[in-house]
């Protein structure tokens, strides 16, 4: 077994509102078993690989500790399917991203190989979704984890990343909501419809031809939204 490591110097603490992060440098084979009990203590329930395999994954799962892979290039910037797997990953996590202070939580764990710019770009991601602004994400990173950051980073970071997991989230309720209003309405009796928020062509069921054009009009104004604002429906 290999000597105690120094995880208050390894490992950097970053929490904001109801989130939790450990940014880590690269465990080896080696100091696995090590890492896991620390991971453990601070209740590491996933961990974020953004480098080239160093270990074997399968000895974090069997301590009940999700790996997920999703590399990219040393001293650059996620693309965007990385961050979705990110954000969706925190979303399911934390109940939310930046959402009410939450005690005690899980935490996610992430690293690179030294822990200094691929892995605190992808948390500070998280804070500025959250609600930080660049600077302060940044910044309030680098009290934590010093030397984070690179100025090809800081210069996306500040210049170039555009907040939009909530404006996805927001395009997306705006057709749910739609569809739950129509799809409550009662019918006035069994005949007319089928169940509460069934289909029917009573007074109390759906019309048809105002669901399509209705449901029409829903899709239309998520296309110009699209097309504007650069924020996808799905």
């Amino acid at each position: 077994m290999p000597a105690r490591i120094p995880f208050s110097r390894i490992m950097s603490d970053v929490e904001f509102r109801n989130m939790r992060f450990v940014i880590l440098d690269c465990p080896t084979e080696e100091n696995l078993e090590l890492y896991i009990e620390e991971l453990k203590s601070r209740r590491v329930t996933d961990v974020v690989r953004l480098c080239e395999p160093t270990y074997d994954s399968v000895r974090l799962t069997s301590h009940g500790i999700g790996c997920h892979d999703w590399p990219f290039k040393d001293g650059g910037v996620p693309p965007q399917s990385i961050l979705n797997h990110f954000l969706s990953l925190c979303d399911e996590r934390f109940g939310g991203i930046g959402g009410k202070d939450t005690e005690h939580g899980p935490a996610i764990a992430v690293h690179c190989v030294a822990g200094l710019g691929r892995a605190p770009v992808l948390v500070a991601i998280a804070l500025i979704e959250a609600g930080m602004t660049p600077l302060d994400a940044i910044d309030y990173i680098r009290r934590r984890r010093r030397g984070a950051f690179n100025s090809v980073q800081l210069t996306y970071l500040v210049d170039n990343y555009k907040r939009s997991w909530k404006q996805k989230a927001s395009t997306r309720m705006s057709g749910i909501n739609f569809l739950a209003a129509v799809g409550t309405r009662r019918s006035a009796s069994p005949e007319a419809g089928i169940g509460a928020g069934g289909v029917g062509g009573g007074a109390g069921g759906v019309n048809m031809a105002s669901f399509k054009e209705g449901f029409g009009k829903v899709f239309k104004l998520g296309g110009k939204k699209q097309a504007q604002g650069g924020v996808a429906v799905v």
